[in-house]
């Protein structure tokens, strides 16, 4: 049986070569990013808030600007808002305990001064 050179050489390498190097499997892979994780210190930004009645009602006067995360001095005891709505405030004590509040969007000469808020730690996501 004579096997030419040719074919000597195919079937050579077809047995040196691995099965995926000569099959084609879809598009060409990406390298991942590994994500890394950072942990940053941050500070609340705290304000005053004050009681008014009006109509009636007992309102808390709070900053046009109050967003999530805030901390507010309600009653000399701070508590951190966690939903901010139209006409009234989610928030939660030291202790956990969650209370709604109705509010008036006010800024006063009280409520704009910045005070020193509580620090917590935030984890940042960086991709490599």
């Amino acid at each position: 049986m004579s096997i030419s050179r040719r074919s000597f050489m195919a079937a050579l390498i077809a047995i040196l070569a691995s099965p995926t190097s000569l099959v084609h499997s879809g598009p060409p892979q990406r390298r991942r990013r590994r994500r890394r994780g950072r942990r940053v210190w941050r500070r609340r930004l705290r304000r005053r808030a004050l009681w008014r009645t009006i109509g009636g009602r007992r309102l808390l006067v709070v900053p046009l600007a109050i967003a999530v995360g805030w901390e507010i001095l309600k009653d000399e005891k701070v508590v951190i808002v966690k939903e901010v709505h139209t006409h009234k405030i989610i928030v939660e004590d030291t202790n956990g305990k969650t209370e709604t509040i109705e509010i008036v969007k006010e800024d006063t000469k009280e409520n704009l001064q910045d005070l020193e808020g509580s620090k917590y730690e935030v984890e940042i996501e960086e991709k490599e």
